[in-house]
C-alpha cells in the first residue's frame, strides 16, 4: 500500500460522515483485504457445514483460498487451499467428502488434517526432504464459539472471546432457541449485487429504510394475513432497540408484542412445550417471540427469527457475494424446521420479496456514488443514546448509531500500523 494512501485512510471516516472513496476506490478496497480481512477475526464456517468425517467446503478469507474440513478424529481444521510444492489449489470443489486432497499439478497428496501424506518421486527431493515439513499452511489463529468458526490471519490481536464481546450472548440466544442447544446449517442461498460489501453490512442494522424500501412487500403480507398494515401500525421510535457493542458489532431488536404476525414461525405447540420444559413458560415465550438482527464485524450477519446467518464476501470494490445459510433448530419439530428453511428462501433469496428491494438499493447507491461532487455520506441520524450495564451503547428508536460504530472500527483497522 502506498504510504500516501495509508496516511489518508483515517481521514475518510468522520464521526458521522463517510467519504465516497470508502465504497468506490479500488486502492481502498485492496487495503481492506489486507488491513480488515487480513488482521481481524473473520467468520469462515459453521461446524455443522461439515457434519461428517471427511466433509469439506472451500472458501476464501479475502482472496486467500481455504478449506474447512472435518478430520477422521472429528476435529474441524481450517487449511489454506495451496499446495506446498508449486502453489496450485489442492481442492477444486465447493464441498464434498474425501479422505485426502490431491494437487492436480504434481499429485502431492494431503490428509484431511493437512499433513502431507505422499509425494511422487519423493527420493528425488534429496535426503533432507521430510513430508512432515510440508503440511498445508494454516491461518495464524482459528477459534470456535458455539459452532461458529472464525479465523485470523494475524498472530496478534484480541482473542476471539474479546473480539466477540457481547456477540457471544447473541450467539447463545440463537443457539439456545433450539431444544438441544445447537443449530444445523443447510444448503446456502447465494445472491450477488453490483455494489460495495459494506452496503450490505450497514443496511442490515439500518432501521430507517424498511418502511420505505419494503413498503409494498409489507402491505401485501399484512393484507393477506388480515392484520394491521406493518408500516402504518408500528411505532418505529418505540419498537426498535439498537445496541452497538464495540469492534464494529451491532444488534437491532424488534420485540414481539403478542399479536399475530407474518414473522411468527414459532406458534408451534410442540416446540413451545420443549422450550418451556427447559426454560420455563415466560422465558420460552420470549425466546420464541423475539426478532433480532445481529451483525458481527466484518462479515457475519444473523437473523434470529428466520433462523439463518449470512456471510458477506467482498469480490471487488463494486461487486459482492452474500451466502445465506438457512438453519434448523436441532431437536425442534420437523414441520417447524421446514417452515424456517422455506421462510428464509421466500424472504431473503435473490428473488425474495424483501431481499430484492435491498439489492436494487445497493446498486443504485453504487451508481450514485460515481458523482464526484457528492463526497460525504451522512450517518447523522441520532436517538437517545445511553450505555447499559453490559457496556453496550444503546438506543431506542431509529438511529444510525450502529453504522457509526461499524465505521469507527473500519477507521481503526485501516489506519493503525499493521
Amino acid at each position: 500500500m502506498a504510504i500516501a494512501l495509508q496516511s489518508e485512510l483515517a481521514q475518510l471516516v468522520r464521526d458521522d460522515e463517510v467519504h465516497r472513496r470508502v465504497y468506490t476506490d479500488p486502492e481502498v478496497f485492496e487495503a481492506e483485504l489486507q488491513r480488515v480481512f487480513g488482521r481481524t477475526w473473520v467468520f469462515v464456517a459453521h461446524e455443522s457445514d461439515v457434519p461428517n468425517r471427511g466433509d469439506f467446503k472451500t472458501d476464501h478469507i479475502g482472496r486467500q483460498p481455504i478449506i474447512v474440513v472435518r478430520h477422521t478424529d472429528g476435529q474441524v481444521h481450517v487449511l489454506f487451499n495451496t499446495c506446498r510444492h508449486r502453489g496450485a489449489t489442492v481442492c477444486q470443489l465447493e464441498r464434498g467428502n474425501t479422505n485426502h486432497f490431491r494437487c492436480p499439478y504434481h499429485a502431492w497428496a494431503y490428509r484431511t488434517n493437512g499433513e502431507l501424506a505422499g509425494v511422487p518421486f519423493e527420493e528425488g527431493f534429496g535426503p533432507d526432504f521430510r513430508l512432515a515439513d510440508y503440511p498445508l499452511a494454516r491461518p495464524a489463529r482459528v477459534e470456535s464459539y458455539r459452532g461458529f468458526l472464525f479465523a485470523s490471519l494475524s498472530p496478534q490481536g484480541p482473542s476471539l472471546s474479546e473480539h466477540l464481546a457481547s456477540g457471544k450472548h447473541y450467539l447463545d440466544l440463537m443457539c439456545d432457541r433450539a431444544p438441544e442447544g445447537r443449530i444445523q446449517s443447510t444448503k446456502p442461498l447465494l445472491y450477488r449485487y453490483n455494489g460495495n460489501w459494506k452496503l450490505q453490512m450497514d443496511n442490515y442494522a439500518d432501521n430507517y429504510h424498511p418502511p420505505f424500501v419494503h413498503q409494498s412487500a409489507f402491505e401485501v403480507r399484512t393484507a393477506a394475513a388480515g392484520i394491521p398494515n406493518y408500516v402504518s401500525s408500528r411505532n418505529f421510535n418505540v419498537d426498535y432497540q439498537e445496541r452497538s457493542y464495540g469492534a464494529g458489532h451491532g444488534m437491532a431488536l424488534y420485540p414481539g408484542d403478542g399479536r399475530p404476525s407474518w414473522r411468527d414461525c414459532y406458534q408451534n405447540d410442540e416446540y413451545l412445550a420443549m422450550l418451556t420444559r427447559r426454560y420455563g413458560e415466560e422465558q420460552a415465550k420470549e425466546m420464541a417471540r423475539v426478532d433480532m438482527h445481529v451483525m458481527i464485524y466484518p462479515n457475519l450477519l444473523l437473523h434470529h427469527r428466520l433462523n439463518h446467518y449470512r456471510v458477506v464476501k467482498p469480490v471487488a470494490v463494486d461487486r459482492t457475494e452474500v451466502y445465506t445459510f438457512p438453519c434448523k433448530l436441532v431437536g425442534a419439530p420437523d414441520d417447524l424446521n421446514e417452515l424456517l428453511v422455506r421462510s428464509t428462501a421466500i424472504h431473503v433469496s435473490p428473488g425474495g420479496d424483501v431481499q430484492v428491494d435491498d439489492l436494487e438499493a445497493f446498486a443504485r447507491v453504487q451508481a450514485g456514488l460515481q458523482t464526484e461532487a457528492v463526497e460525504w455520506l451522512l450517518f447523522k441520524l441520532r436517538g437517545d443514546e445511553d450505555v447499559n450495564d453490559q457496556g453496550e451503547l444503546t438506543n431506542v428508536g431509529i438511529s444510525e448509531m450502529i453504522q457509526r460504530g461499524f465505521y469507527r472500527e473500519w477507521r481503526r483497522l485501516m489506519s493503525e500500523p499493521c
